[in-house]
């Protein structure tokens, strides 16, 4: 029974990772929930991709904040409701505020049209246009080639105008954390390993959703050890499959769910492994392409 679900297993990862697809372009654009704000006010830009008929399972890129005066500043970031759930680099802020950079990877690829990226949520600072625009990037195409794909950006203009006096400044993200008491979906905790990741060692990977505020952090509890602040990978100490882990995942608002390694047999929910099995392959997969695009750039 095992070896049969082991097989099934590797035929799902086998069509869904390594079957070839075509691919020609993509678009990216950004959508506000305000496209006017108010001095102090903050909103939340989601950044989404029209896949335009190719299959992507890689995107990177960078979206820049042009604002001069620093009339718009980035408060934080979310994944809720993203279509990526790999994240190799999840978004990240540039040092002078202006520039966000990501790497995220689906596994499978998916070819929707409207898919979700991030969001950013940004609160307006001085009066003044500002303009965010998505550059840099570059998607791949889930053909087992990393073939890139055509990605086609769209700016954003967001106008700030001066504070009404009596008027309490509107924050779109607050009313979402206010209202997000679901904790993070279910999910399990799998073992990996790969001489080109983490020098070798065995590591803990572990992907849950929030679709209301996103998830924040996780937190990891190795053989009864104190909580260590972790990603969705965690390097294990202990380098032995007898290792016991307890994983809390957190989202935005402080809802938590918490998954264990190894699962109670009753519990076992084959065809969700399936998926993680997956998973942690196309996580190695996206790893592997980044590394070797950035080695090929810098003999450029």
């Amino acid at each position: 029974m095992k070896n049969n679900m082991k097989y099934k297993i590797l035929t799902i990862i086998a069509l869904t990772v390594f079957l070839p697809f075509s691919a020609n372009a993509a678009s990216v654009y950004l959508e506000t929930t305000n496209n006017t704000l108010s001095v102090g006010d903050t909103a939340v830009v989601t950044v989404k991709i029209n896949a335009d008929g190719a299959v992507i399972n890689t995107l990177e890129g960078n979206v820049s904040v042009k604002s001069p005066a620093n009339n718009l500043e980035v408060q934080e970031f979310s994944l809720a409701n993203s279509s990526f759930g790999l994240w190799p680099r999840t978004p990240s802020l540039s040092v002078d505020g202006k520039v966000i950079s990501f790497v995220g990877g689906v596994p499978g690829g998916f070819s929707i049209e409207g898919a979700t990226v991030f969001k950013v949520i940004v609160q307006a600072k001085k009066e003044g246009l500002v303009t965010i625009s998505p550059s840099d990037f570059v998607a791949y195409a889930n053909d087992g080639k990393g073939s890139k794909i055509v990605v086609k950006p769209s700016d954003i203009s967001i106008n700030i105008v001066p504070k009404k006096t009596g008027v309490e400044a509107r924050d779109d993200w607050k009313t979402i954390l206010a209202t997000d008491t679901t904790p993070p979906q279910d999910y399990i905790v799998v073992l990996g390993q790969d001489k080109t990741l983490y020098g070798g060692k065995m590591f803990a990977f572990f992907s849950a959703l929030d679709k209301e505020s996103g998830i924040d952090h996780y937190e990891v509890v190795e053989d009864g050890a104190p909580a260590v602040r972790s990603g969705s990978t965690y390097v294990l100490k202990n380098q032995s499959t007898d290792v016991k882990l307890e994983v809390t995942a957190f989202d935005k608002s402080g809802n938590k769910k918490i998954a264990k390694y190894p699962m109670a047999e009753a519990g076992i929910n084959w065809t969700l492994i399936a998926v993680v099995v997956l998973v942690v392959v196309a996580v190695v997969l996206v790893f592997k392409k980044i590394r070797k695009n950035k080695n090929a750039n810098k003999k450029e």
